[in-house]
């Protein structure tokens, strides 16, 4: 299935990789079925907020959705390696509906408070990773030589969701009504994600006997770079919340906004960039160097903050640095994939990212609380030093082992 011509480089690349067979079709579903797992989060917290007032009763209902995508998006994963990614899909697909709507209709109602954690981390648990279904297709689809521009890609079609949809949930749920926005986002993950499992062709072929049956746990080669994005992760929710608090100390709310866009832009101009590249370097290596470098760009957000065009300017820096970092990631990933385990190993880079944006929020909104931005900024270059360190010493202790 895969295509032998020479790579092209530059931006001819991604149109070498849009040319392969079925690749337009799968790109443009993939898109859609990313909804859920960018927006449902937020979509909950506009509407427990708009139903009790209280935005730290939505926070507490957001953490067991966020851990539940995080547990469960390797499981799923792995099932699509062993019975193909088509009727897996479907099935997550079903799940997800009647787990989202048992938590619209709990909180619409009034149910006890309890149930709807357990609504919640039962939603989250139901969201199946369609980004590395989508990923793993890449895998099969392109040559070697062709998957950094192809997995480039698919970052940037990360960041064109996380870039269109907070905004779009957030308009329609004032426009209409919160419960409106979860079920649109709901509706374009499924149409995006039944669109998918319709394209047979394009999927790795199953593997019945590949998959672990027992317990899941992450191939070997990968645990450095999976550990290293649970520290990725925490930059993002850093992010969030120091720019959020950075913006409501300087009475300017709404700057917060545009922050978030300025760094989801410059994200996927550096995957642009990236994939059109040829690079010398390891991905492991570029995973390392590029994290290092983005913790050097992070260290200058606490100087910044006092300047709105400054700190915009570093944020865009920041943006370039990191997308090297995330799409190295998975190139990591999909080159060390046991045969059979594609999928579900491309799922462990994006779950420990999930599992790391709470964490990232949780600790930099301590810091917000206790001393104020410029230390919850600070926050986020320690994260990106962590996942440089993480990654290079994981990467070492796998060179001895394989001695």
């Amino acid at each position: 299935m895969s295509v032998t011509a020479a790579p092209a480089t530059g931006v001819r690349a991604y149109g070498q990789v849009l040319g392969l067979p079925g690749a337009r079709s799968f790109v443009a579903a993939g898109i859609l079925a990313r909804f859920p797992r960018a927006t449902l989060s937020l979509g909950i917290i506009l509407l427990v907020s708009a139903t009790t007032g209280s935005f730290a009763s939505a926070g507490l209902v957001v953490a067991p959705l966020v851990g539940g995508m995080a547990v469960a998006a390797p499981l799923w994963s792995s099932r699509m390696d062993r019975h193909g990614q088509a009727r897996v899909i479907l099935i997550s697909l079903g799940c997800l509906v009647l787990a989202a709507s048992g938590l619209l209709a709990l909180v619409l109602t009034g149910a006890p408070f309890w149930t709807w954690l357990v609504a919640a981390f039962a939603t989250g648990a139901a969201t199946p990773d369609l980004t590395s279904a989508v990923r793993a297709r890449w895998t099969v689809l392109a040559p070697e030589s062709q998957r950094t521009p192809a997995l480039a890609l698919e970052t940037i079609a990360d960041q064109m969701v996380f870039i269109a949809g907070p905004p779009a949930i957030t308009a329609v749920a004032a426009a209409l009504d919160p419960a409106v926005a979860m079920l649109g986002s709901l509706g374009l993950g499924v149409v995006g994600g039944v669109w998918l499992a319709a394209q047979r062709a394009t999927q790795p072929p199953p593997q019945p006997g590949g998959a672990r049956r027992g317990l899941v746990l992450p191939p070997a080669g990968v645990v450095p770079i999976a550990l290293a994005c649970v520290a990725l992760g925490g930059v993002f929710g850093a992010f969030d919340v120091s720019l959020v608090g950075w913006a409501d100390v300087g009475d300017r709310p709404w700057l917060a906004g545009p922050a978030f866009s300025a760094l989801a832009v410059a994200i996927a101009i550096g995957s642009v960039v990236t994939g059109a590249r040829t690079w010398r370097l390891s991905p492991a290596a570029r995973y390392i160097g590029f994290a290092a470098l983005a913790a050097v760009v992070a260290a200058g957000l606490p100087f910044a903050q006092g300047s709105v065009p400054l700190l915009f300017g570093v944020i865009l820096l920041l943006g370039l640095a990191v997308s090297p970092v995330m799409v190295s990631g998975i190139l990591v990933a999909s080159a060390r994939a046991p045969e059979g385990r594609v999928t579900e190993t491309l799922a462990y880079p994006t779950a420990a990212m999930s599992l790391g944006v709470p964490i990232g929020g949780v600790i930099a909104g301590a810091a917000l609380d206790a001393t104020g931005p410029a230390t919850a900024l600070v926050t986020i270059a320690v994260s990106l030093a962590l996942a440089a360190g993480i990654a290079a010493a994981g990467e070492a202790l796998l060179r001895v082992a394989r001695r």
